[in-house]
């Protein structure tokens, strides 16, 4: 080519070459659309069929009871997650929505409960919470809706300084003068998501780990509220499972929001 090039005339001699460049790119393009880009699934956005209901209410009641399991055999030493609590309110529904579905996604790639599921329709999410309600007091958990405390700010939310000059005699005023004496807990698991999503792989857990976990992988989300004297907390927590012949066995812990 190089040599039939150079006996051309030095106009055919440019188109020959320009000809010859556009061809390379074009290959070169070709190349690059050939490969296969890792892609994320897209969420299922179909009414689950029957079928798939079934398959839902099965899979959440499996992970709803290896979560209270696993929450009821922590243990009391507060750098430990998860602990065992004793003033505990679950709410039977998924993420404490009226629908069971979330109302405002975490951020994380992957965590979107649809990717894994069709979405149920009212019925079946009935079904569901009336399962998770039996394994509650099949364990003797108390279960309900939220309770909300006036006056009672978060945990990291100062006393204002105190009054001066005219209003030095008025009363200050306590934000956390609205909230229980006591600690009390309130929490709410997500639906199931097969596999560890995405946005999770590169995070440490609360062991200080970093890294992927193995094989049949199931995720839920976990927000844990807690009220005291000294003010509310909400977290937000990634519980990953890993199947062990018939059995999930709780895997890692992976802390993804805190407001206090």
């Amino acid at each position: 080519m190089c040599n039939s090039a150079s006996e051309m005339p030095a106009a055919n001699r440019l188109t020959f070459i320009a000809l010859a460049w556009m061809s390379c790119l074009l290959a070169s393009a070709a190349c690059r659309s050939s490969r296969t880009p890792a892609e994320t699934p897209l969420p299922i956005t179909r009414p689950a069929t029957h079928e798939e209901e079934l398959t839902l209410i099965r899979a959440d009641s499996e992970m709803f009871a290896a979560v209270v399991s696993a929450q009821l055999a922590g243990g009391d030493d507060n750098d430990d997650y998860p602990r065992h609590l004793d003033r505990l309110l679950y709410d039977a529904r998924p993420y404490g929505t009226r629908t069971g579905y979330p109302e405002v996604f975490s951020g994380v790639q992957g965590i979107d409960p649809t990717l894994s599921f069709a979405r149920a329709g009212k019925s079946a999410m009935e079904d569901l919470v009336d399962k998770r309600k039996q394994i509650l007091k099949k364990r003797g958990v108390r279960f309900g809706n939220p309770i909300g405390y006036t006056q009672c700010a978060g945990v990291r939310v100062p006393q204002p300084p105190p009054p001066r000059g005219r209003a030095a005699r008025a009363k200050s005023v306590d934000v956390h003068a609205g909230c229980p004496r006591k600690l009390e807990y309130y929490v709410t698991v997500g639906l199931p998501i097969h596999g560890q999503p995405e946005g999770l792989r590169n995070m440490r857990d609360t062991q200080g780990r970093r890294g992927s976990v193995r094989g049949d992988v199931w995720t839920a989300l976990v927000d844990e509220h807690s009220a005291g004297p000294d003010g509310w907390s909400w977290s937000r927590y990634a519980w990953l499972f890993r199947r062990r012949g018939d059995e999930l066995e709780l895997a890692a812990t992976i802390l993804i929001q805190v407001i206090e």
